[in-house]
């Protein structure tokens, strides 16, 4: 069973249901709606499409929405076409509304002029052109192109090392928040956090405004500031998870940094329990080319060995040329990086690590021992919220863990979660129907076979009185050994 899991992006070339059924057919696990383009009635009908095609295929998928955040854009140009900056020539970024040219162009936070002197550096598209200040009158930025490129509309502005006064959620994020809560998606991310104080307000807002019964949605923290980097432990404490965003990471900090931070920010966060998703320019090739470089294949192996819940498709499922041979691929690597490692699995990081206290803690690392003991790599987890699994997954112990839950909202939030394969079973009344039914599900997906011995473990099911347990269970037999 493939533990690593696959986020695509959705987007023109993969939005409809035949895709998305593709796309579920040669591995994919969960999809993102990007907030930053389209409207919220487009995005209402991919989620139905992709629920639907789920539902067709009976796999569970997740739906994670990325709010746009305080991103600082570059507006429209004239006749709408991309511009060419000459490397040494002067370029102006207006506050004024202006159509833009290859001498200037209009950009949509006004306040731009205010925080900048000469001398700041300022990139543009993701740093395909550098500029730097000369000087700054009441509306304009004037500066000179220090690397020249195309331009094309409505492309990103970063300020390296310049604290920017705008909150992380956004008034169009906070519409934008509400709505997504409303078409009971599975994870909401939030785009440009800095500190702590940016995840636990979403947080709340989400505990107060979802709707669901259990599981309900993952707040999703992308790491993409310097800020971010330096504040990282306190914001792993108010997150469930996060994104290493490594676009903007490496326009904000420095190229050279971000696979120094992707292994930081995995490590930390499998450490505290949070999931966590590896993105950006994973296959960016496989926009034009059915087939990856060899470096982008080795990347995505090693986000796979360093320990990510899941790896991330942007513009190659969105609008590049081949989504489905991306998402092939893909799982095809993660496929053979995991063969490779589980040879020899490398001692999980929560056996070296000092005793926490936590009784979850302490059943997690049981039902790992236990399955080393007993010589299987299977572990059943009974789980409402959909907690325990991820505490398990987390652990990193290379067991096969089937999460067994009776809400289908746990079971698609699951399906984004290392290792887990989720999968839902009927209500029960009792702890012994319970664990017979838990057996029945999966005999019926074929995951066990009879007389085969597994773990089965929960954490508290109300009203079952089962809490904290690891128990041995032969298939067969419904005779469970505690």
């Amino acid at each position: 069973m493939r533990r690593a899991k696959i986020l695509a992006t959705l987007g023109p070339a993969s939005d409809t249901q035949e895709i998305i059924e593709s796309l579920l057919n040669v591995g994919l696990n969960a999809v993102r709606i990007n907030m930053s383009h389209g409207t919220p009635e487009q995005h209402i009908e991919t989620i139905k499409r992709a629920r639907a095609a789920a539902a067709k295929l009976n796999k569970p998928l997740a739906v994670l929405v990325d709010l746009s955040g305080p991103k600082i854009r570059t507006r429209g140009l004239k006749g709408g076409s991309a511009v060419y900056l000459e490397t040494g020539a002067k370029f102006i970024i207006t506050s004024r509304e202006t159509d833009g040219t290859a001498e200037e162009v209009a950009t949509n936070f006004t306040e731009l002029p205010k925080l900048v002197q000469p001398d700041t550096r300022i990139l543009l598209d993701d740093g395909a052109i550098e500029l730097v200040v000369e000087f700054v009158t009441e509306t304009d930025v004037v500066t000179r192109v220090v690397s020249g490129g195309l331009l094309a509309e409505r492309k990103g502005i970063n300020l390296p090392n310049t604290s920017l006064p705008i909150p992380s959620l956004t008034n169009k994020d906070r519409i934008d928040l509400d709505w997504a809560l409303g078409q009971n998606v599975d994870y909401i991310a939030l785009s440009f956090v800095r500190r702590a104080e940016d995840c636990a307000e979403v947080r709340k807002i989400i505990k107060k405004n979802h709707k669901r019964k259990w599981g309900k949605p993952l707040l999703v923290a992308k790491i993409e500031k310097a800020e971010a980097i330096e504040n990282l432990d306190a914001i792993l404490k108010e997150t469930d998870g996060v994104m290493v965003a490594r676009g903007d990471l490496g326009v904000e900090t420095s190229v050279e940094l971000v696979p120094v931070y992707q292994k930081q920010i995995i490590e930390k966060a499998v450490l505290n329990d949070k999931f966590v998703i590896t993105a950006t320019q994973m296959l960016q090739s496989m926009i034009v080319s059915p087939r990856p470089t060899r470096a982008e294949a080795s990347d995505v192996a090693n986000a796979v060995w360093d320990g990510t819940d899941a790896v991330m498709l942007s513009a190659e499922t969105a609008t590049g040329q081949y989504p489905v041979e991306a998402v092939a691929t893909m799982k095809r690597i993660i496929d053979s990086a995991e063969t490779v490692k589980t040879t020899k699995l490398k001692r999980p990081l929560k056996f070296t690590e000092e005793p926490t206290g936590r009784t979850s803690q302490a059943i997690c690392k049981a039902a790992a021992i236990c399955a080393r003991e007993i010589l299987t790599d299977k572990v059943a987890v009974f789980t409402e919220s959909g907690l325990m699994a991820r505490r398990l997954s987390s652990v990193r112990s290379g067991l096969q863990t089937f999460a067994l839950t009776n809400s289908t909202d746990v079971r698609n939030q699951l399906a984004l979660i290392w290792g887990v394969n989720p999968l839902c079973h009927e209500n029960t009344n009792t702890t012994e129907s319970m664990l017979e039914e838990g057996e029945k599900t999966l005999l019926k997906v074929e995951a066990v076979t009879k007389g085969e011995t597994i773990v089965m473990m929960a954490g508290r099911l109300s009203g079952l009185g089962l809490s904290s347990s690891v128990i041995v269970w032969t298939v067969g037999e419904n005779v469970p050994r505690r």
